[in-house]
């Protein structure tokens, strides 16, 4: 049985008979064959470098050792990056957190300060109320925006007033059309915006078309820095600041 497995194993199975004497041949041959591939096998052996496979018995196991070694290492590094991504991504988390409680506390005073300036800033919709406006605010400083509403300066004033409603609540602030007091077109087209200061029911400051001054886009305190450069000083020092101040004056910093 021996003999038959070398044969289909290692000879050359062309010509194979049954015949006992031929068997004896053949079995010479594969005896030869062995022999042979067994001294190539050796000398092969010797110059088979030492990363090379080994294809016997011995040479599988200690291959799978040695990959089972290296998948283990492997499974550990990868392990390790995923603990220090998930750090990442729980300090990350904590701090997009942290931001966007941020940007929603910002948001509600905004909107708060929205609705605070809203109902600080008068409209007045005829003579008679522009002139009991500035006849009953004694010992306090009204300011009155003669605007425009498709006006890109009268707009920049819009949100100075904004700002100036939530900073300073003791100011009188209001704005009025230029129709609704009897100006004309030709005013409503070069002098806008207009910018009027009383205090006790003196104009102290006109200033006509003040982005000249200011340019189109200005802040809350660049426009009280003018004011106190044209002697009106507005003594802010006596007026308590809002918390949430600066909305609608977005250049404007602390």
């Amino acid at each position: 049985m021996a003999d038959l497995e070398a044969k289909l194993l290692y000879s050359d199975t062309a010509g194979y008979c049954s015949s006992s004497d031929e068997d004896s041949m053949k079995v010479d041959k594969v005896d030869s064959t062995l022999q042979r591939c067994y001294n190539e096998g050796t000398a092969t052996k010797q110059l088979v470098p030492r990363n090379h496979s080994n294809t016997g018995p011995k040479g599988v196991l200690e291959d799978y050792k040695i990959r089972k070694a290296q998948l283990k290492e492997e499974e550990s590094k990868r392990y390790e990056e995923i603990i220090a991504r998930a750090k990442m991504c729980t300090l990350s988390g904590e701090s997009e957190n942290c931001n966007l409680e941020d940007i929603r506390r910002k948001r509600l005073l905004e909107m708060k300060d929205r609705l605070y300036a809203l109902r600080k800033i008068d409209e007045l919709t005829d003579k008679e109320q522009f002139l009991n406006y500035i006849e009953s605010s004694q010992d306090r400083w009204v300011l009155i925006h003669i605007y425009d509403d498709d006006n890109e300066g009268c707009m920049t004033l819009n949100k100075v007033f904004n700002t100036l409603a939530v900073r300073h609540p003791t100011f009188k602030l209001g704005k009025v059309l230029p129709s609704t007091i009897g100006l004309s077109s030709q005013f409503k087209m070069q002098a806008l915006p207009t910018l009027q200061v009383y205090r006790n029911e003196l104009l102290v400051g006109n200033f006509i078309r003040i982005t000249d001054q200011l340019g189109e886009n200005f802040t809350a305190d660049q426009l009280i820095h003018f004011l106190s450069e044209n002697d009106i000083e507005l003594e802010l020092s006596k007026y308590p600041v809002y918390e949430g101040d600066y909305y609608g004056d977005e250049d404007t910093q602390r």
